[in-house]
């Protein structure tokens, strides 16, 4: 099944959020003393930032910490216990866990290629959903999780830290109120080119990492 397919499918099938500025009632759906429960994918990288900011956000509980990768899977699950005193459930295969009434929200950290599809499958399951930039490998994926998030009447936050800056907002806003005039021409550039990774050798795939959930709706490819 090729890319576009396995997500148009997802929609079809039914298959920072800033939680701080949001009704706990609003989004909380079990009675737990309606604590946020939330779910943190992906913690080789920026997960485990995930995992520290909702740490501080009052009455959010980290219910569960997934990862295909064992190593990065006991990072988070680590971390989690580490700040919180409670550890949450480690859990291999996210899917597992979206029929979990109890569960609130799905915070994705990813690699790019899973973004739209775990969120699509969030949003359909009932889910809220924050998630890392890019939302989507394309336009279309975004335009796809747009409309997921309408067909389902869920909350999806990509997290954009520039767009989120309290300085940023309030110079957009005083632009917008007119501060320097009507703004007619507009330039940006992305300064911050990096190397290529290069192309390693084929090699077995380590016991530790699911290879062929971690390539989720990509072309079946050779570990490196």
């Amino acid at each position: 099944m090729q890319r576009r397919e396995f997500i148009r499918n997802s929609t079809v099938a039914g298959v920072g959020l800033s939680l701080s500025g949001l009704s706990l009632s609003a989004l909380a759906t079990n009675s737990a003393a309606n604590k946020i429960r939330v779910a943190v994918i992906g913690t080789n990288g920026r997960g485990l930032a995930h995992i520290e900011a909702y740490h501080t956000i009052p009455n959010v509980e980290i219910a569960y910490v997934c990862d295909v990768e064992a190593n990065a899977l006991a990072k988070g699950i680590n971390l989690a216990e580490k700040l919180n005193g409670k550890r949450p459930k480690a859990i291999h295969d996210f899917r597992t866990i979206l029929d979990d009434k109890n569960l609130d929200v799905v915070s994705i950290a990813t690699p790019d290629h899973w973004h739209t599809p775990a969120a699509i499958l969030a949003c359909a399951a009932g889910k809220q959903v924050y998630v890392e930039k890019p939302c989507g490998h394309n336009p279309e994926e975004g335009e796809m999780l747009i409309a997921a998030a309408k067909k389902y009447n869920r909350l999806v936050q990509m997290g954009n830290q520039r767009r989120s800056w309290p300085h940023i907002t309030e110079a957009m806003k005083a632009i917008h109120e007119g501060i320097i005039g009507e703004v007619y021409f507009g330039k940006g550039w992305y300064a911050n080119n990096r190397k290529s990774i290069g192309k390693g050798k084929v090699v077995p795939v380590p016991s530790n990492l699911d290879w062929q959930l971690w390539q989720g709706p990509a072309p079946r490819e050779d570990y490196r």
